[in-house]
């Protein structure tokens, strides 16, 4: 536990140090172009932390952690999923009572700017509903098998890859807590300034771990089934790619109750993850989510 515990404290302290740089700096808005490119470089303190910590013990970098290129189905499972909870995501949603669905694009508008919205009216009603959803599909999918997996691979080398090794003697579900926990408290002070949850950052921190502690199981098994970090870097990836998705045509609620960081989301997750379990048990009974980690 001493070298999760190093990692932890590393990775948070240097994150939130950064960040807190970055606000003295002018960064206090999340809907500016600065923002994007800052978000992009915070995703590969966990990976920079990982790499210091390696050199620290001695070790050579990038050893050790899972770092495989050898494809198997996994690979391709690692971008379907997010795809499939994005999609019942908005199913969901649409139960709620004060939300319905709409071609307007205004579930957009906390997220955008007035001005950018108003753009996007301009250019989206041109393209039939159902091609356009499509075109979405198609390039979520493409960012996050490419560039949104090159950033995404920065925290999962540190989250599914050093830190889940130093878990190792764990079991799999408390280990799916513990990370969850830490990559959502990772990301508060991003949360603060607005991101993901722009109408309510405050509550957002709290929603924001509940999000990454229902990712977590889902990504470690599918790490430990492909063998490699680089699967969890793809679901990331995809997640990210994808997840705008699930707000675009939906109005009424707010973003404590839409999309995928929102309720509606927590819910598909969740159904998912149960997918998941009753897999693992019945249908390959390795029944890994309920035994230690161990090694991959």
């Amino acid at each position: 536990m001493k070298r999760s515990y190093e990692f932890i404290i590393l990775t948070l302290i240097l994150s939130w140090v950064i960040v807190g740089v970055a606000i003295l700096l002018g960064l206090n808005s999340v809907k500016t172009p600065n923002f994007i490119v800052f978000a992009t470089e915070y995703m590969f303190i966990p990976t920079i932390c990982a790499i210091i910590l390696q050199l620290a013990h001695k070790e050579k970098p990038f050893r050790n952690l899972n770092l495989s290129f050898k494809l198997n189905r996994w690979f391709l499972v690692a971008g379907i999923v997010p795809l499939i909870y994005t999609f019942m995501t908005i199913g969901i949603n649409l139960l709620f009572p004060t939300v319905s669905f709409s071609t307007t694009y205004e579930g957009l508008l906390p997220y955008l700017s007035a001005g950018e919205l108003e753009l996007v009216k301009q250019q989206l009603p041109q393209i039939p509903s159902g091609i356009f959803i499509l075109s979405q599909i198609v390039q979520g999918l493409f960012l996050g098998y490419t560039i949104n997996t090159l950033s995404a691979l920065g925290e999962e080398i540190g989250w599914r890859g050093y830190l889940l090794k130093t878990l190792k003697n764990k079991k799999f579900l408390t280990v799916s807590l513990i990370i969850g926990i830490i990559w959502g408290l990772w990301h508060f002070p991003l949360i603060l300034l607005g991101h993901n949850y722009p109408q309510h950052p405050t509550l957002g921190v709290g929603m924001m771990v509940i999000f990454c502690i229902l990712l977590t199981p889902m990504m470690i098994y599918i790490v430990k089934k492909s063998k490699s970090v680089l699967t969890a870097a793809i679901f990331h990836g995809v997640n990210n790619a994808l997840g705008g998705i699930a707000i675009l045509y939906i109005i009424g609620g707010n973003d404590i109750t839409n999309g995928i960081t929102g309720i509606a989301g927590f819910i598909a997750i969740l159904l998912v993850n149960i997918i998941f379990y009753l897999y693992d048990k019945y249908i390959t009974k390795e029944n890994i989510f309920t035994k230690v980690i161990g090694e991959y």
